[in-house]
């Protein structure tokens, strides 16, 4: 019962951020962000997720904010790169391999949908402690600028 507590709150959670992104509560968009929760009550009722979590995780106010502000710095950065893109019509495209920090299967997908919902990067495939990520913008290093960050905070959240 507890996991799918968790599930209903995290999903709610996420249903809150889909119509942030949005920046719409038309019914339309309240209906589709439904996923969230469902998807979420679901992977808890086969018993893919929800057993890890740690007590009180989503009560952590503090944390989730910071998450959130981490995620959103991401989105307007990934806004003004892609925008300079359009303008200069210069990308370099490419594939980068970023190892995972974060152990929870919360975290991976928080992580997953923070990297995919900022603009000019896309999350391809996590496999083993691998996350690879195609990139409208290929960094110098071998570091995807913020990623670093997001980990660290999600570390904390939800191991």
């Amino acid at each position: 019962m507890r996991g799918f507590l968790a599930a209903a709150v995290g999903g709610g959670e996420l249903w809150g951020v889909w119509v942030l992104l949005w920046r719409s509560t038309a019914p339309t968009v309240l209906i589709s962000g439904l996923w969230c929760p469902v998807f979420l009550g679901l992977l808890v009722w086969q018993g893919k997720v929800g057993r890890e979590l740690a007590p009180g995780v989503w009560f952590r106010l503090d944390l989730w904010l910071s998450f959130f502000a981490l995620f959103l710095f991401g989105i307007l950065r990934g806004v003004v790169a892609t925008g300079l893109a359009v303008i200069t019509g210069r990308t370099r495209p490419g594939i980068i391999a970023v190892p995972l920090r974060v152990r929870s299967d919360l975290s991976r997908l928080l992580l997953i949908l923070a990297i995919t919902a900022s603009p000019g990067t896309i999350a391809l495939l996590a496999e083993g402690e691998i996350l690879y990520v195609h990139c409208l913008h290929l960094p110098s290093g071998p570091r995807l600028p913020g990623v670093d960050a997001l980990q660290g905070m999600l570390r904390k959240l939800a191991g």
